[in-house]
């Protein structure tokens, strides 16, 4: 009996969590975030993102970026044209990220 080997290209739904605080006004970080949200938004696998600030801590975001698969989140950010746009963010925050794959999900519609 062999041991299941585990994959190295994940299949599925795949998710980017990034954290960021900035250095500079929510305004600018918004600014340089919708650009590269626009750049992102053209990528092949790409399904979506919400960006939400802290509540109580105003120069505090989290992304959340949904993606067909990790191949696709993966070719977007290895894009030659993705440089640029992380070198901007990377100017004006300071950033946590990882990537998840789905496990379990769930829609309700508004009551």
């Amino acid at each position: 009996m062999s041991a299941e080997q585990p994959r190295t290209a994940p299949d599925g739904p795949a998710t980017f969590v990034n954290s960021f605080t900035l250095r500079a006004t929510p305004e600018e970080f918004e600014d340089a975030f919708a650009r590269t949200a626009r750049f992102m938004e053209r990528q092949p696998g790409f399904l979506g993102y919400t960006l939400v600030r802290h509540l109580e801590e105003p120069h505090s975001y989290v992304n959340i970026a949904r993606w067909k698969d990790v191949a696709s989140f993966r070719a977007a950010v290895g894009h030659a044209e993705f440089r640029p746009h992380a070198e901007a963010l990377r100017a004006i925050s300071t950033s946590r990220s990882n990537l998840y794959l789905e496990r379990h999900s769930a829609t309700v519609e508004a009551r």
